[in-house]
């Protein structure tokens, strides 16, 4: 009987998040045919400013993905129940005025086979926590105001309204915000953030 340590066997990846049902690896080479499938499917990009995406366009955005995991240990992350690939969920740094950094913004494209079920709940919370493991001190994430189910999901995530602004595309969208944890507010050090 093999384990882990027998020569041959691949050695555990600590990259890989895990949950009750999905895991959840770094972006490889072996999900650049995934994107491009969810990237031209109107029902995915239908709230995505972009639109649709080309082939070309998903290869450029997939290349990137694998560089951002090089330079900065973290990024897109497959979403995997079994071994059926149910969609993505990226983790980048970023910034917004008015809340504490780093900041890092959170986000997911679910396949439609897979609406319904709860995944990108359960992504997206392990992401968010493992944003709060790398030292944000606020999670961000963005909506446009149609897409009503990715805001159920961001108060879900216990992410409260931070206001209205654009997308990557020049969009309005809403945005959500978490502190992490135990961080104080700006001005007010004696109060802790409270969600809600």
């Amino acid at each position: 009987m093999k384990n882990d340590h027998d020569i041959g066997a691949d050695p555990p990846d600590d990259r890989v998040l895990t949950t009750s049902r999905l895991r959840l690896p770094p972006w490889e080479e072996r999900f650049a045919d995934d994107l491009v499938r969810l990237s031209r499917d109107e029902r995915v990009m239908r709230h995505i400013g972009s639109g649709p995406w080309t082939a070309e366009y998903a290869g450029e955005r997939h290349r990137h993905a694998l560089r951002q995991w090089q330079d900065e240990g973290f990024g897109m992350r497959a979403i995997l129940r079994g071994e059926r690939f149910a969609g993505l969920v990226s983790l980048v740094s970023c910034t917004l005025p008015g809340v504490a950094e780093p900041a890092m913004e959170i986000g997911w494209w679910i396949d439609p086979a897979a609406w319904g079920q709860g995944i990108a709940t359960e992504a997206a919370a392990a992401v968010r926590d493992e944003a709060f493991r790398l030292g944000a001190a606020t999670l961000i994430a963005r909506h446009h105001p149609a897409n009503e189910a990715s805001g159920r999901i961001m108060v879900k995530l216990g992410m409260i309204p931070h206001g209205d602004g654009t997308d990557r595309y020049g969009r309005p969208c809403r945005i959500h915000i978490l502190p992490q944890p135990g961080l104080h507010r700006a001005g007010s050090p004696d109060r802790p953030d409270t969600p809600g």
